[in-house]
């Protein structure tokens, strides 16, 4: 039994969260208290080359395989593999993919329309397949990655340093994870805190029950709910309202 985590967005290592997401995912390969494997995605579309053709020969044979292929965290290649931010990361924190090993990472640096070459599907249909979603944004103006999420009932881990995760805090029937959001605080000098948090959220929800997760799944898509359109327009309203009262008083000056 995997628990499938995954991560998405423009390529920007750190505002982004990317570079916590590896280091909590390094740090869940030592958690003692895991109760399942996990694979993670990191889905983020980089200078990409073409599709493995290994990876897909090994995907289209019926053998079993017992060892990892060269570079064995990424389904395609990239032109600038050498200086890859991700890869980079991967090495540095010793993560292997080795057979045993019970978190293994798969970085997908490409648009997922479909036609990629190794999966064939779209990014909703991925998302779709995951247990739990992380973005521990450092800078993130709103975040729609983790409002979509939840809206395909996909639990998900966000920062108060993204407009959506501020705005969830401010919901009167939210109560973190059970509701299918967790909102971590995130400053300029909690990096390493950050990511021992999302380890632990990680490792904790590994243990849930098909029952409870199948309730936060429920409750995140009531969460999402409330973020629809027809809640949030008479907030333009309002903004619209005061910049044309505000444009009339300046006319009105002008003469």
């Amino acid at each position: 039994d995997t628990l499938i985590v995954g991560t998405s967005g423009r390529y920007e290592f750190k505002n982004k969260g990317l570079d916590v997401y590896l280091q909590a995912l390094s740090r869940l390969q030592q958690d003692k208290g895991l109760k399942k494997n996990v694979l993670a995605f990191l889905t983020v579309p980089a200078w990409v080359g073409e599709a493995r053709e290994d990876l897909r020969e090994r995907l289209q044979s019926k053998k079993s395989f017992t060892q990892p292929l060269e570079v064995p965290f990424i389904t395609h290649w990239l032109y600038n593999e050498a200086e890859d931010r991700t890869l980079g990361m991967l090495r540095h924190l010793g993560m292997k993919n080795r057979r045993d090993d019970k978190v293994k990472v798969i970085f997908v640096p490409c648009y997922l329309n479909g036609e990629d070459g190794i999966f064939n599907m779209t990014y909703y249909d991925l998302l779709l397949g995951q247990d739990l979603s992380v973005y521990p944004s450092y800078y993130e103006p709103w975040g729609y990655t983790p409002l979509e999420s939840v809206a395909f009932k996909v639990p998900t881990i966000t920062t108060d340093l993204a407009g959506f995760g501020h705005w969830v805090q401010d919901l009167e029937n939210w109560h973190g994870i059970d509701d299918g959001v967790v909102v971590l605080h995130r400053s300029d000098s909690n990096y390493f805190e950050i990511a021992d948090t999302v380890k632990d959220i990680i490792s904790e929800f590994s243990a849930k029950s098909k029952t409870e997760t199948a309730s936060i799944r429920e409750r995140a898509a009531g969460l999402a709910e409330q973020a629809l359109w027809k809640h949030f327009i008479v907030h333009y309203y309002e903004a619209y309202d005061v910049a044309l009262r505000n444009a009339g008083k300046r006319t009105n000056n002008l003469h």
